[in-house]
């Protein structure tokens, strides 16, 4: 027992009932993937974590971001009542605007939320939209602001943190950022109203963490495809289908997928063109900012990112089973496959209202597959908030474009319990002890016959599951360290004080 068609044939042979019918595998697939997830959260099995890093961002003064103005301290340009604050200078660390939006930017000792980052280019610098208007007064070049990282997010895949610590590598480099808690430290997770914590209170290393408020990113709504124009500039010839959805990305967080789409080519050369559209027929966009601007527009920081089907039969237009969704790519030429821009995803500003697809490399069936959270998204904050760094990566510059950029580095390990990936493909197969797989089809047969209303069969599978549960448990639970001391068991008479089964002493 492996994959998933095979899982699928497994309980079809049990209940003697083996339709060909799409519906009816698809329905079977959609019970044994909740079957699959009531055993992986069952208990904090050893194969349910996954061990990871979390770069943490010290903070970007005028000072620590010289890089592009010959080692000049970098300024920002105020109004007094206008939301949007533009930098003299373009700092590296702002090019990933997906760190930085949702976060803290100190003004004159005021604090406001950046809404947006907008990323101009390397030779302008770049502006942020703050939540709310400058409520200082108007400055061409204040050097008394600090943008921050005070909330950072878990991995999307993560269902709970586990463990969350510093570590002492990457090897010091940096004068006086030794690690003073040795090796290899946890941070304790803490509650924050229990704690009286100060809002701004800054260490080299944090000492524990805090839980934050989930955040939600709305789903996205309606899929148009059409025909882009002028036609014969695209890749996708006549007599094929392809199936298209797309979602809301906001400070880096991903929503829940859109109505999806099906798209007929009929034309050689296609491009294909997706219209981001809510439920009344309307494009999707965010207003272009403009200096009358008292709070956010609708949709303001909301890009979209686009994703396709590869469970998806592209000659007769029908799905092969669940979709699976994966992200477009921006593609490029066959020369300068795999490189950075070929690899990474298709992302739309908020003022888009629609994109072109126009590369069939865009659609790498290799590319990431999409996790389905509905949009619910974890965040942490470190206390106090960590601005220390241990070594510092120089920024390298080549014809006039940035090959690395300019950062300063800390990393954090951590272990979680992921989410496993949905069982879509039918040789998907779960990520869990080959030997206990026939777990996932006991639960799902437990649901089926409760479904039929056959309650005997349903206990029957029930027990069986319960059984085998146990076993996995003696194996696979995680476990936790116990201190032996040695020269507690005597013997008496020849015969030992103490149950040879639990090792507890005996009265």
């Amino acid at each position: 027992m492996a994959n998933l068609k095979a899982l699928r044939q497994k309980i079809k042979n049990i209940t003697d009932y083996s339709p060909e019918l799409a519906q009816f595998n698809d329905q079977l697939d959609e019970l044994i993937n909740d079957a699959y997830y009531s055993l992986w959260t069952l208990k904090r099995w050893n194969f349910s974590t996954k061990l990871g890093t979390m770069r943490l961002h010290t903070d970007i003064t005028t000072t620590t971001d010289t890089e592009n103005n010959s080692g000049n301290n970098v300024t920002l340009s105020v109004i007094k009542g206008q939301r949007q604050v533009t930098l003299s200078n373009y700092i590296d660390r702002l090019h990933n605007p997906d760190i930085w939006e949702g976060q803290p930017l100190e003004i004159d000792a005021m604090e406001y939320t950046i809404s947006k980052v907008i990323d101009l280019s390397w030779s302008v610098g770049q502006s942020i939209l703050l939540d709310r208007p400058f409520e200082g007064e108007t400055d061409a070049a204040n050097t008394n602001f600090k943008i921050k990282k005070r909330w950072y997010d878990l991995p999307i895949d993560c269902l709970e943190l586990l463990y969350l610590g510093h570590r002492d590598y990457p090897y010091v480099s940096v004068t006086g950022s030794q690690n003073p808690y040795g090796k290899s430290t946890a941070i304790l997770p803490r509650r924050e109203e229990d704690l009286d914590l100060r809002v701004d209170y800054t260490q080299s290393y944090a000492e524990g963490y805090i839980t934050s408020p989930t955040i939600h990113i709305p789903p996205a709504e309606k899929t148009v495809l059409i025909e882009a124009t002028p036609s014969g500039a695209g890749q996708f010839q006549v007599g094929n289908f392809y199936e298209f959805t797309w979602a809301f990305i906001k400070d880096g967080k991903v929503g829940a997928l859109a109505e999806p789409a099906v798209f007929e080519v009929e034309t050689t050369n296609t491009t294909i063109q997706v219209q981001f559209t809510s439920w009344d027929d309307e494009l999707i966009v965010a207003d272009t900012y403009n200096t009358q601007d008292q709070s956010p527009a609708q949709w303001e920081g909301y890009r979209k990112v686009v994703l396709w089907n590869k469970n998806f039969d592209k000659t007769t237009g029908e799905r092969k089973g669940l979709p699976c969704w994966l992200y477009v790519t921006k593609g490029t030429s066959a020369t300068t496959r795999n490189n950075k821009a070929y690899l990474e995803p298709l992302v739309q500003q908020d003022t888009d209202g629609t994109v072109n697809i126009v590369k069939l490399d865009q659609l790498d069936n290799g590319s990431e597959r999409y996790i389905e959270i509905d949009g619910n998204h974890q965040q942490i904050r470190p206390y106090p908030r960590p601005i220390g760094f241990d070594y510092e990566v120089e920024q390298v510059e080549k014809l006039g474009t940035i090959e690395v950029y300019h950062d300063y580095v800390r990393e954090m390990v951590m272990r979680y319990m992921v989410k496993p990936k949905d069982l879509v493909l039918s040789t998907d197969v779960p990520q869990m002890p080959y030997e206990f797989h026939q777990l996932i089809v006991y639960k799902a047969l437990e649901d089926i016959y409760l479904k039929l209303g056959q309650q005997g069969l349903a206990s029957t599978y029930e027990k069986k599951y319960m059984k085998e549960i146990n076993n996995l448990a003696k194996r696979y639970v995680d476990k936790i360290d116990q201190q032996v001391v040695r020269g507690r068991f005597q013997m008496r008479m020849g015969q030992p004080t103490y149950d040879g089964t639990t090792l507890r002493r005996l009265s």
